[in-house]
C-alpha cells in the first residue's frame, strides 16, 4: 500500500471518529437539555403548588412523563438546523463550529421560553396565552422599568446562563478522547436513525394524533395540567390561538363548540328574567370608575388602625352598595377593559384588524344613542393601546389622558404608567362641573394607572400604616412582587383614597343627588396565591355602586356573587331604561335574577360561574362542578342539579356572547 493511500485512509479514519465523537456530544447535549427542562417542570410545580394537596409525586408523575414526551417534541425542533448542520460536517468538518453554534441558539431559546412561561404562569395564573401579544401595543419603556422595579431580573439571568450552560459543558467534555472507529455504514445507519428518532421525537406519538393541546389534560387538578406545556409549546398553542382571532369562517362555530347547533337552542337555555324595571325617575350622570389592581382580599384585609388600605374609601362605603363576592370577567387589564366594554371572551379587538370599526356590540353605544355625552378617561398616556385613535369607533366621543389631565394639572407627578389616580378624578370632577351646567347627562368610563409595578406613591403623598398579616393566609406574601408588597399596600390606599375623596367630593357638592356612581378593579393584584380551590380569592374584585335612588340600596341582595359582566347592564337600566337580553350580564337590583357570576378567564376552558351552588367550569360541552367546603372550591365527584342549571345558563351565555361578538365584527 502507498504512503498516500495509507495517508487517505487515516485521514477518512479521522473523519469517521471525528463525526462520530461529535455525533455522541450532540447526543449528550440532547439527554442533558431534556433533563433541565424536567427539572424546569419540577420546579414550576413544587413552586405553585404550595398548600395544594391535591399535588403530589404520585399526582405529578402524569405530567412529569407527558411534560417530558412535550419537551423532546420541542427540543428536537430546535436543535434540528444543528443537527442538519452536524449532518453536512462529515463532508465539511468546519461545518462543526455552526452546528455548535446552532445548538446552542436552539437550547437558549428553550431555557428562555421556559423562564418566560414560569413568569408569565406567576403573573396571569396561565401558561403563556395570547396576551402576551399585547405587550407588543404596550409602552415598552414602561414594561422594562416594571421588569427592572418588580421582577427578578438577575434571578432569571441566572437560571438562563445555568440552564443554557449545564448541558453545553457536559456536552463538551463528553468522548473527547474516543477510541471507537466505526466504519462509513455504521455511521450512515447511525445518522438515518436519528433522523427517524427525531422525526419521531417531534411528531410526539405512535397514535392516530401526533403530541397535541389535547394531550395536556392529564389530570383534574388545574395546576397540573398547566405544568405539561413548555414554554415553547405555550407559545404555539397562544400563537394559534392570536391567529385565529382574525375572525374566520361562521358565528356559528361559537356555538357549535358548546353543543348547540344553532342560536335558538342556546337561547332555550338561558335563564328567563323578569327584568324588573329599575329605571331611575331621571337621566343621571353615570360614573364607571375601573381601578387598577383593585384586589378583593386587599380590599377586604382593611383595618383602619393597622391596615389602612381604603383611606377615604372607608368612609364614602357608609353610602355605598358594597358587593364583596365578585369577580373579574378577565385577568388582565386591557381584556378586562373590552370585556367590559364589549362583553367579549375574546380578545383583544381593538388593537387587531378591527379596531377602527364600527362595532355594533359596543355597550357604551346605548348611553350614546340616550343622549348622554361619552367620555373614556385614564392617568395612562393616550395613545396606550391606540385607545385615542380607536374608543371614539366604540362609541366615546372624547378620550382623556396623562396629556390633558397635565396640561389642567402641570405640577401632577407623572410614573412610567401614567399620571397619578388624584389627578384623573380631579379631572373627572370638572367634566361633572360642566355637566351640570349644560344639562346634558355625561357618561364618564375611567381606568386607573397608579396601583401598578413599579409601586410609587405619586407627589410625595404621606400614607397610613399597612400591615402584610392582615392578607389572608392563602397569599404568599414573600412570593408577590419580590418584597414589594408594602408598597403595594400604599398604593393600594393612595388609589383607593383617591376613589373615597372622589365620592366624597361629589356629596359635598350634592351631585350624588343625579349621579351614579360604579368602581371595580380591572382584576386582581398579582400576589402569589395557593390557587387551587381559591379561584375566587385570585380573580376577586370589589363591586361597589353609589346611587340615587335609596330604595334600590335598601333592597339589594349584596351577598350574592356578582361579575363584572353584571356592571354596565345595570347601569344602563337605572339610567337609560335600557335592558339588555338574557344571554347579558343581569341587572343586579332587579328581583329574581338568577344565581351565578359569569367570567369569561380561560384557565379553565372558556370561562367559569360561581354562586351559593358552588363553581362550575364551561369546557365546551362539558361541565366540571366544584362544591363549598368553607371558603374551599372542592372538585365534586357529579354535578348537583342547582350546578347544573347554574353551569347549563352560563354556557348559553358564553356562546352567544361569543357569537354576537363574532358576528358583529363580520358585518
Amino acid at each position: 500500500m502507498s504512503i498516500t493511500s495509507i495517508q487517505f485512509k487515516n485521514m477518512a479514519d479521522d473523519r469517521r471518529k471525528q463525526w462520530y465523537a461529535h455525533f455522541l456530544k450532540f447526543v449528550v447535549l440532547f439527554i442533558s437539555a431534556l433533563a433541565v427542562l424536567s427539572l424546569f417542570r419540577a420546579f414550576f410545580l413544587f413552586y405553585f403548588s404550595k398548600g395544594i394537596d391535591a399535588v403530589n409525586a404520585s399526582s405529578a408523575l402524569p405530567a412529569l412523563w407527558m411534560g417530558l414526551r412535550v419537551d423532546a417534541k420541542w427540543l428536537s425542533l430546535s436543535l434540528v438546523p444543528a443537527y442538519l448542520i452536524l449532518l453536512l460536517a462529515y463532508w465539511k468538518p468546519f461545518f462543526y463550529k455552526y452546528s455548535t453554534l446552532f445548538a446552542g441558539l436552539g437550547l437558549t431559546c428553550m431555557v428562555l421560553l421556559d423562564a418566560v412561561n414560569f413568569g408569565f404562569f406567576s403573573f396571569y395564573k396561565t401558561p403563556i396565552s395570547p396576551l402576551v401579544f399585547g405587550f407588543l401595543q404596550d409602552d415598552t419603556k414602561a414594561i422594562l422599568q416594571t421588569l427592572w422595579h418588580d421582577w427578578p431580573i438577575f434571578s432569571y439571568l441566572f437560571v438562563l446562563f445555568a440552564g443554557v450552560a449545564a448541558p453545553l459543558l457536559i456536552s463538551a467534555f463528553s468522548f473527547n478522547r474516543i477510541k471507537a472507529n466505526p466504519k462509513a455504514l455504521t455511521l450512515a445507519l447511525l445518522g438515518v436513525t436519528s433522523v427517524l428518532l427525531l422525526a419521531f421525537f417531534i411528531r410526539g406519538s405512535i397514535g392516530k394524533f401526533p403530541l397535541r393541546q389535547e394531550d395536556f389534560a392529564v389530570s383534574k387538578v388545574q395546576l397540573i395540567n398547566a405544568s405539561v406545556p413548555n414554554g415553547a409549546a405555550a407559545l404555539y398553542e397562544a400563537t394559534k390561538a392570536w391567529r385565529n382571532f382574525q375572525i374566520k369562517g361562521e358565528p356559528s362555530q361559537a356555538l357549535t363548540k358548546f353543543g348547540y347547533s344553532n342560536i335558538e337552542e342556546a337561547k332555550n337555555d338561558l335563564a328567563v328574567r323578569t327584568n324588573t324595571s329599575t329605571q331611575l325617575s331621571f337621566r343621571p350622570n353615570v360614573v364607571f370608575a375601573v381601578m387598577e389592581s383593585m384586589s378583593g382580599d386587599i380590599f377586604n384585609s382593611h383595618d383602619s388602625l393597622v391596615n389602612n388600605t381604603l383611606g377615604a374609601l372607608e368612609d364614602a362605603l357608609k353610602d355605598a352598595v358594597v358587593f364583596r363576592k365578585s369577580v373579574s370577567i378577565e385577568n388582565g387589564t386591557f381584556p378586562s377593559l373590552e370585556g367590559l366594554l364589549f362583553d367579549t371572551p375574546i380578545s383583544p379587538i381593538s388593537q387587531s384588524i378591527y379596531g377602527r370599526k364600527e362595532l355594533s356590540f359596543s355597550q357604551v353605544r346605548a348611553f350614546k344613542e340616550a343622549g348622554y355625552r361619552t367620555i373614556f378617561l385614564t392617568g395612562c398616556p393616550e395613545p396606550w393601546r391606540q385607545i385615542n385613535d380607536t374608543f371614539k369607533f366604540y362609541g366615546f366621543e372624547e378620550i382623556y389622558g396623562q396629556a390633558a389631565i397635565g396640561e389642567k394639572f402641570p405640577n401632577a407627578e407623572k410614573s412610567p404608567w401614567g399620571i397619578g389616580d388624584k389627578w384623573m378624578f380631579k379631572f373627572a370632577e370638572d367634566l361633572l362641573k360642566e355637566a351640570e351646567g349644560t344639562g346634558r347627562p355625561v357618561f364618564i368610563m375611567m381606568l386607573s394607572t397608579t396601583n401598578h409595578p413599579p409601586f410609587k406613591v405619586p407627589d410625595g403623598e404621606k400614607v397610613s400604616k399597612v400591615d402584610l398579616k392582615k392578607l389572608p393566609k392563602i397569599v404568599n406574601i414573600e412570593g408577590s412582587y419580590e418584597g414589594n408588597m408594602e408598597l403595594l399596600l400604599q398604593t393600594y390606599q393612595y388609589a383607593a383614597n383617591s376613589l373615597g375623596n372622589f365620592i366624597l367630593d361629589l356629596k359635598d357638592e350634592g351631585w350624588l343627588k343625579n349621579t351614579i356612581v360604579a368602581a371595580t378593579g380591572d382584576h386582581n393584584a398579582r400576589m402569589n396565591y395557593q390557587s387551587e380551590g381559591n379561584w375566587h380569592h385570585v380573580y376577586g374584585v370589589p363591586v361597589l355602586f353609589w346611587l340615587p335612588d335609596q330604595k334600590l340600596r335598601a333592597t339589594v341582595d349584596t351577598n350574592r356573587w356578582v361579575s363584572h359582566r353584571d356592571i354596565l347592564p345595570s347601569l344602563l337600566v337605572m339610567s337609560t331604561g335600557k335592558v339588555l337580553g338574557n344571554e347579558k350580564g343581569r341587572n343586579l337590583f332587579a328581583k329574581d335574577i338568577e344565581e351565578g357570576a359569569v367570567s369569561f378567564i380561560g384557565w379553565s376552558g372558556s370561562g367559569f360561574v360561581i354562586g351559593k351552588p358552588g363553581m362550575v367550569t364551561l369546557n365546551g360541552k362539558k361541565l366540571e362542578c366544584y362544591g363549598w367546603q368553607d371558603d374551599k372550591l372542592i372538585k365534586a365527584e357529579h354535578c348537583s342539579k342547582e350546578q347544573e342549571k347554574m353551569g347549563k345558563e352560563a354556557r348559553a351565555q358564553r356562546a352567544i356572547s361569543e357569537f354576537i361578538v363574532r358576528k358583529g365584527l363580520n358585518e
